[in-house]
């Protein structure tokens, strides 16, 4: 307990007047009267009640002096007292990323974290501001300034995993654009934090409280995936052990709830282990898991959709070379054969073709530069509509001589030159075609930057005509090619329940937070793929909390609590005693 004006323990003088003036009160004096026959009676009743009346003077004393002695301490201002938390600004920064899921001392580390802070800002007084930044790879802020606890308490728990990997050189790139030098103090949850990445924060107090945990179990899944061989679907694992006792653990793979492969896997203490998995029958999408109960439980899966997208391009001699080292730039596989005919059949490819005439034996997406034939002059500029195949493509200082005056119906232009299509897409002999309308001796557009981008937006719209759309990270954003684009998408997990819906003209798409496998389906359409862990969140090795910058603050203070009750009793307990000595006044005057 501390006291808020001791100058007010001065009023002792006038107490200890009051207590002189009562020793030296006026005394009786001698009278002599003619008859003591009344006062009989009265010291008859004062020897009945002797203890009362031997007291009854003394009592008013006793009574006043507490009265004084009470109110006097209400001037003090006596309250509790507690440390407060440093700084005019207090940032706080929390680690979402997938390795505080791990388990803590009473919960997960996210939430032993939330609980630390939550009773840490009870300390805040009415002149500190509380800024809350969530930390994962896209570092945001949640509140800012703010002094109420109640609302900086909920922001608080209201913090969930992201599961993604945290960016902490932009977190702290951010948290010094917000502090304030000599002013504010900056406490940091995670649980692996380390003081090398500290540097943007060196003129800044900061404290990091880091989950550390005494023993750390853990066995992960680093990597899994599948591909065709003959005809059967093959696999590959690779385990990990990062405890330092042997293991053996189950390794299973399954497939819509089915076990398709099933191992037990035995590993030394920080070993590492690669698994063959042989003749899988072949599914839409294959799970990789180890049945263990280790301290981390999110890394013990692995998710695999069956990639049938092409990788291989066929094309015939006449091709334009330009075109086929662009291919290979982006990835591709390009084989060039002398017959069209002898891969014209070739399914899980993309053609790359040319001439005057579509082919009509065709079992696979492709391209097709019309270069026979008659032509006409592009006379005005080039007009290129919204589509996915020249997203970040400009055309508006392309130049383009001459094109084939013909149109393929039922197949929509998206770049024109007047009433000439120059570029249209769609479905030719139920197959994904793009149509170019001029030869590209013709033009100068293997010379623009945008060139490269729209071979690769070719190859992105027409191996998305499978059922695979890719694998993606903990809410990563990428713009996706779906065969429907004006549909609206809703995404559903391996449990058929409804996580979200995708819209083409919204803001792009955004993966789910958990990993696993994931379809999206429209009316028509059903795709699938694979939320995964970033490969540095498989690790869940802890680090010690530590202080960085401590004189860049002054010392604690100690300052007052909400404490008004105290003086509010002191108060009414010296009126009750003032109300108790003018009854025993009243009495004493009775007799």
């Amino acid at each position: 307990m501390h006291l808020a004006n001791p100058y007010y323990f001065l009023l002792l003088i006038f107490i200890v007047a009051f207590i002189l003036f009562y020793f030296f009160r006026k005394k009786y004096t001698k009278q002599i009267i003619p008859s003591n026959l009344l006062w009989e009676e009265v010291l008859k009743e004062m020897r009945a009640t002797s203890w009362f009346h031997k007291w009854q003077n003394n009592l008013l004393f006793w009574l006043q002096l507490l009265c004084l002695l009470l109110l006097m301490f209400a001037l003090v201002g006596p309250y509790f007292s507690k440390e407060t938390m440093k700084g005019e600004q207090i940032i706080l920064l929390f680690d979402t990323s997938a390795s505080m899921a791990a388990e803590g001392k009473d919960f997960n580390r996210l939430e032993d974290s939330k609980n630390e802070a939550v009773e840490m800002v009870q300390g805040i007084q009415q002149n500190q501001t509380v800024t809350i930044l969530e930390v994962n790879d896209r570092p945001k802020i949640i509140l800012h300034g703010e002094s109420d606890r109640n609302k900086i308490s909920r922001a608080i728990k209201d913090i969930e995993l992201s599961y993604t990997h945290e960016d902490w050189q932009s977190a702290t790139e951010l948290t010094a654009s917000l502090a304030k030098e000599g002013k504010s103090a900056i406490h940091i949850f995670s649980d692996g934090l380390e003081e090398e990445k500290m540097n943007n924060l060196d003129s800044f107090y900061v404290e990091v409280h880091n989950q550390e945990q005494g023993q750390e179990e853990n066995l992960s899944i680093l990597s899994f995936g599948v591909s065709k061989k003959d005809k059967k679907v093959a696999g590959i694992a690779m385990v990990e052990n990062q405890t330092d006792s042997l293991q053996k653990v189950p390794l299973l793979v399954e497939s819509e709830k089915i076990v398709l492969f099933q191992q037990e896997v035995e590993l030394q203490p920080q070993e590492r282990k690669i698994v063959a998995i042989n003749d899988l029958p072949e599914k839409s999408y294959y799970n990789a898991k180890i049945d263990v109960g280790d301290n981390y439980l999110v890394d013990n899966r692995q998710t695999a959709v069956f990639n049938k997208q092409a990788t291989t391009m066929y094309t015939d001699k006449e091709m334009n070379p330009f075109l086929i080292k662009g291919f290979e730039a982006i990835g591709l596989r390009v084989i060039q054969m002398e017959n069209k005919e002898e891969f014209l059949n070739k399914k899980d490819s993309i053609f790359l073709l040319s001439g005057s005439t579509l082919p009509k034996n065709i079992e696979a997406p492709f391209v097709f530069f019309f270069v026979d034939g008659k032509k006409a002059e592009v006379q005005t500029a080039v007009e290129a509509s919204e589509d996915e195949l020249l997203l970040h493509v400009d055309m508006k200082d392309v130049f383009i001589a001459s094109a084939m005056n013909q149109t393929i119906e039922g197949v929509k232009p998206i770049v024109k030159g007047g009433d000439l299509p120059l570029i249209q897409k769609g479905m030719v002999h139920n197959q994904p075609a793009i149509l170019i309308h001029f030869d590209l001796k013709d033009s100068d557009w293997p010379l623009h930057p945008s060139f490269p981008i729209f071979l690769y937006n070719m190859y992105q719209w027409l191996s998305s005509q499978s059922n695979y759309i890719g694998d993606f990270q903990p809410l990563e954003s990428r713009t996706i090619h779906l065969t429907n684009q004006a549909a609206d998408w809703d995404i559903y997990n391996e449990s058929d329940q409804l996580v979200g819906s995708f819209s083409m003209e919204g803001d792009g798409f955004q993966a789910p937070k958990l990993p696993g496998v994931y379809q999206l389906t429209n009316d028509s359409d059903l795709m699938y793929f694979s939320v995964n862990l970033d490969d540095r969140e498989k690790m869940i090795a802890s680090q010690k909390s530590f202080i960085l910058n401590e004189d860049q603050l002054k010392e604690n203070e100690i300052t007052k609590t909400q404490s008004d009750w105290l003086w509010y009793l002191l108060c009414m307990l010296a009126f009750l005693i003032l109300c108790i000595e003018w009854e025993v006044y009243r009495r004493a005057n009775r007799v």
